[in-house]
């Protein structure tokens, strides 16, 4: 049942701007707010919504960047994606306590470092030797890519990046002519003549 009350809301979603995962969340809040529910949209930009953030924080001794759903009159709360689609969002704005998720399975070890040289085979094969051994020590984690998805991934990477121009010598007019051709495309790409 909707919160419809006089009193001042308690329901804070503290959001930021870069947060891929809010803008996922953005249009549940809006939804729910037309269907009559009170959740105070907080941007964490404004130095007012850090300290009421940080306030609730400490009250309830939490930790959460954003997203961040909270009641602050009871620290009920919603941290971070997992949790936050709609069903669940709407049941944490009826009051319902929401179970905190355990924390997502870590590696053991951090990963073999990349090749130096994606150019060389040798390294490449090295890594992905290194890489693939490292991955089955650690296949409690589920979202592990494979050798192949990364090798693949930074050579397409290096070949975009040689793919665009690039000042010869970095004197001051092969810069202005790269400026020029990036300016060249934005305004084409704008449409404007």
């Amino acid at each position: 049942m909707a919160k419809k009350s006089k009193e001042k809301s308690t329901l804070y979603y503290f959001h930021s701007t870069g947060c891929g995962f809010c803008k996922q969340i953005d249009p549940i809040i809006e939804k729910l707010n037309k269907e009559g529910y009170d959740i105070l949209k907080l941007d964490m930009v404004e130095k007012d919504n850090q300290g009421l953030h940080r306030e609730i924080e400490n009250k309830y001794d939490l930790r959460c960047g954003t997203p961040f759903l909270v009641d602050g009159s009871n620290g009920n709360n919603i941290c971070g994606q997992q949790q936050a689609n709609e069903e669940t969002i709407k049941k944490w704005a009826d009051g319902e306590k929401i179970p905190k998720l355990p924390p997502p399975p870590k590696p053991k070890g951090p990963p073999p470092p990349l090749p130096k040289n994606w150019y060389s085979d040798d390294e490449i094969k090295n890594f992905k030797e290194k890489y693939d051994k490292w991955k089955e020590e650690n296949n409690h984690v589920p979202t592990l890519q494979t050798s192949e998805q990364i090798v693949d991934r930074f050579k397409n990477q290096i070949k975009n990046r040689i793919s665009q121009p690039q000042p010869s010598d970095g004197h001051l007019s092969d810069r202005v002519t790269l400026i020029e051709q990036k300016l060249d495309r934005l305004m084409n790409h704008l449409g404007v003549k």
